[in-house]
C-alpha cells in the first residue's frame, strides 16, 4: 500500500521529533519551538555540547561584569542559546531569514532575553561590536554540498576573517569538524591557538574545539572531553612526543582498554600509558592493558575484562565462532576487516562478548573480551 503524501510528512516530523527529544531534550520539552529544516537540526551543537563551550565562556569572561560575547554563525542557536547563560549579552548574526526568524521565536518561548539577532552574513566588512569573545562555527559544506574540512574551504573563511576579528575582540573559539587533524589545525591558526578540545558523545568525537588568544605565545594544551562520562583529561603535544609507552600482550584476567574516539582524535597514544600505568599492545595497535583498572581510565573509553588469548589462524577463527557464536568482533592492525573477521568466525552480534583481532607485540593474535560496562 502505498503512503499517501501527507502520511510521508507525518513520517518526516516523527523523525525530526525523535531527533530533537535526542538532542536537545531541554528544547523539547517546550511547545511551539520552530525548526526549520532537518540540516539545521543535524548541523546544530546538542545542548550538552553548547554548555561545554558555554563553560568555556565562563571560564574565560570570569571577572567581566556582564560579558559580551558574539555568536557570528547563529544557526539554529543552540550553541547562542547555552552563551546566554553565561553572558550579560549575546550578538546573534545568521544570513539565513528563514532561520533568524526561527530562532526569534524559539527564544521568546525559552525565555531567553538577552540575545540580539541579526539577519546577517558575516564577513571583513562587518561592523561587529567589541566583544570579549567571539564564537565561530564555520559551515563545512561547499556549494554543491559536499562536505569541506580544510579552514579555507568553511564559510566563512576564518583564515581571511581573523584580521578583522582580532579589531572586536581578543578570545576567538572556533568549532571545526571532528574530521580535521589537530596538528594540521595548531599549525595553520599558529600559536595564538591556546586550546584544542576534542569533544565525545555516543562514542563518537562530535566536534573539535579551538580557543585563540590574540598575541598569546606558547605551546598548545589539548583536552580531551567525554560529554557521556564526564571524562576528562588534558595534555600538551610534548608531553605526547617525549612519553615512552611499554607493551605487553595481555593475559586472561586482565583488563583490556579501547580509547574513545575523542581521545584517538586528540592523538593520545603513548601518554596514556604514563598516566594511567598501563601497557600498549603494540607500536602500532591502539588497544592497551593492565591488571586492573586505573582510576579515571573507565571514563575515557571502554573496558573489557579478557578471558583468553587466542592465535590469529582459520582454526582459532572457526573454533572462536563456535564458541562465542554471538559477539561483537574489532579487528586492529591486521589484514582483514573486522566485518571480514566477523564472517570467517561466523559470529553475530548479540551478548558482551567481544573478540578482537589484533596484532600485539610482534604476533596476531584473537584476544576473547567480555564487556565490563
Amino acid at each position: 500500500m502505498k503512503k499517501s503524501f501527507a502520511d510521508i510528512l507525518n513520517g518526516i516530523d516523527e523523525r525530526r521529533d525523535r531527533k530533537l527529544a535526542a538532542k536537545l531534550p531541554e528544547w523539547a520539552a517546550t511547545e511551539g519551538l520552530q525548526i526549520p529544516s532537518t540540516l539545521a537540526l543535524e548541523q546544530c551543537s546538542s545542548t550538552a555540547a553548547a554548555l561545554y563551550k558555554a563553560e568555556i565562556v565562563r571560564r574565560e569572561t570570569a571577572g567581566v561584569p556582564s560579558p559580551v560575547v558574539c555568536d557570528i554563525t547563529g544557526g539554529l542557536g543552540v550553541d547562542s542559546w547555552a552563551f546566554s547563560q553565561v553572558a550579560g549579552k549575546v550578538c546573534y548574526y545568521e544570513r539565513n531569514a528563514e532561520l533568524a526568524e526561527a530562532v526569534s521565536n524559539n527564544y521568546k518561548l525559552l525565555k531567553t532575553n538577552n540575545v540580539v539577532i541579526s539577519n546577517e552574513s558575516v564577513d571583513a566588512s562587518t561592523e561587529l561590536p567589541c566583544c570579549d569573545l567571539i564564537f565561530a562555527d564555520p559551515a563545512r559544506r561547499g556549494d554543491t554540498g559536499n562536505k569541506v574540512f580544510l579552514l579555507e574551504d568553511c564559510t566563512p573563511d576564518i583564515l581571511q576573517l581573523l584580521p578583522s576579528l582580532w579589531q572586536r575582540c581578543s578570545t576567538i573559539l572556533l568549532k571545526l569538524s571532528p574530521m580535521a587533524d589537530i596538528s594540521m589545525l595548531y599549525k595553520r591558526l599558529g600559536p595564538e591557538c591556546t586550546e584544542i578540545h576534542t569533544v565525545g558523545k555516543d562514542g563518537e568525537c562530535k566536534e573539535i574545539l579551538c580557543l585563540l588568544k590574540k598575541g598569546r605565545k606558547g605551546p598548545c594544551r589539548i583536552t580531551v572531553a567525554d560529554l557521556d562520562t564526564g571524562g576528562r583529561l588534558s595534555f600538551y603535544q610534548d608531553e605526547e612526543r617525549e612519553a615512552v609507552p611499554h607493551y605487553k600482550l595481555p593475559a586472561a584476567g586482565d583488563i583490556l582498554f579501547e580509547p574513545s574516539a575523542a581521545l584517538m582524535k586528540a592523538g593520545c597514544f603513548r601518554l596514556i600509558c604514563s598516566r594511567f600505568g598501563i601497557r600498549k599492545l603494540s607500536s602500532s595497535t591502539n588497544l592497551y592493558t593492565a591488571g586492573d583498572v586505573p582510576d579515571g581510565l573507565a571514563a575515557l573509553g571502554k573496558v573489557f575484562k579478557v578471558l583468553e588469548v587466542l592465535p590469529f589462524g582459520n582454526t582459532t577463527f572457526k573454533e572462536a565462532g563456535r564458541r562465542y557464536p554471538r559477539a561483537e568482533v574489532t579487528a586492529r592492525n591486521v589484514p582483514l576487516s573486522s566485518d571480514e573477521l566477523r564472517k570467517k568466525m561466523g559470529v553475530r552480534s548479540g551478548s558482551d562478548a567481544h573478540i578482537f583481532g589484533c596484532t600485539a607485540l610482534d604476533a596476531r593474535y584473537l584476544i576473547i573480551c567480555q564487556a565490563t560496562r
